[in-house]
């Protein structure tokens, strides 16, 4: 399941408004990507399409609750101790077929430890190797009913959004087959573990920009000049703090000093997503920093929008520079055409979140 996305994380604002960011959380990530919208509060367009594509994936932006595979009624009511006492008791009246899988499969006869009837969150999984991320499950014939088919359907996604590969066999391929068993349990030791894209969305950096009504957020600073780059600070040569009104630079009191910057920081300490999209306006170009130029050409063939390594103007502090120049992560920052209605950007920019997540 790709699109298990929650809200990972919160900061309140000045103003008392909330970012959030929104994604999964996958184990073994081959990559993570992140997706910004509204750096300045008189650009509204990332958060609107952003949240569309939410809507799109099955979650609304203002839950806090993780899209589920779970239905409702799906019984949680066991607390930590009952279900290690229910594993117990499996161990303790293991079936035929549990007992000559087991076998084979305890001390390490395999080349890596498995335990058997092992409590994982809500569920107790038949056999489970933590080292390997792997999950087997031993079915009998009931489990070809419609019903039990549902359930371990739900069981198997719950398992695969942690990380886990899920081998389900059949009671009687143990008994006719168990050496087919065992190869194909070995050919699952042996191969990398899973790995998932991660998702992660902020659909508005800057809620306290778009509520005032201004570029800047409550504090009066840009955040696109507050990040603490080698550059922060230096407006063609002359230092200009948030409160520059000559300069038009704003770039706050010191580098990361704001609410919003630290949060964005945090993210990417925390997740280390390896491609950057944020959305801003008005100039209709696809602007990159760091390793991002085949990228950004994928993205202006969709767009129709000019490739451009530079935006034109000194930007000091600014995000593209802290992520893309100096940490190396693909940046693209997608400036927008403001002059058409935003519903006409929906098809493009579902196109682009697709092609980058």
């Amino acid at each position: 399941m790709d699109n298990d996305f929650r809200v990972l994380k919160t900061a309140k604002t000045k103003l008392g408004n909330e970012i959030k960011l929104i994604g999964n959380n996958p184990s073994n990530t081959a990559e993570t990507s992140l997706i910004i919208g509204v750096f300045h509060g008189d650009e509204p367009q990332g958060k609107f399409l952003i949240e569309e594509y939410l809507k799109k994936c099955g979650m609304h932006p203002t839950s806090k609750s993780k899209i589920s595979v779970l239905p409702q009624g799906e019984d949680m009511s066991c607390n930590k101790k009952q279900l290690i006492q229910l594993g117990k008791n499996l161990r303790n009246n293991s079936t035929k077929e549990e007992i000559i899988l087991w076998q084979y499969l305890k001390q390490k006869q395999l080349g890596v430890k498995f335990r058997r009837q092992q409590p994982i969150d809500r569920y107790i999984a038949d056999f489970v190797c933590f080292q390997k991320k792997i999950i087997i499950e031993l079915d009998s014939g009931q489990h070809n009913e419609d019903e039990n088919i549902k359930k371990d359907k739900i069981r198997d996604c719950f398992f695969e959004q942690n990380g886990y590969r899920v081998i389900r066999i059949w009671n009687n391929e143990i008994n006719q087959n168990i050496e087919g068993v065992i190869n194909k349990i070995i050919t699952e030791i042996e191969c990398p573990p899973i790995a998932r894209w991660g998702r992660l969305f902020i659909p508005c950096l800057n809620p306290d920009g778009m509520q005032l009504g201004q570029r800047t957020n409550a504090n009066g600073v840009d955040l696109n000049r507050n990040f603490p780059t080698k550059n922060w600070g230096k407006n063609q040569g002359d230092n200009a703090t948030c409160d520059d009104s000559n300069s038009a630079y704003y770039g706050g009191i010191s580098g990361g000093s704001e609410i919003e910057t630290q949060f964005l920081i945090d993210t990417i300490n925390e997740f280390k997503p390896n491609k950057i999209l944020t959305l801003h306006a008005p100039y209709k170009v696809v602007n990159y920093d760091g390793p991002a130029k085949e990228w950004a050409e994928q993205i202006s063939k969709i767009i129709n929008y000019p490739v451009e390594a530079s935006i034109g103007y000194p930007t000091p502090g600014s995000f593209g520079t802290y992520a893309g120049v100096e940490r190396q992560i693909q940046t693209i920052t997608l400036e927008l055409d403001e002059e058409i209605p935003v519903e006409q950007l929906v098809q493009p920019a579902f196109e682009i979140f697709d092609k980058l997540l």
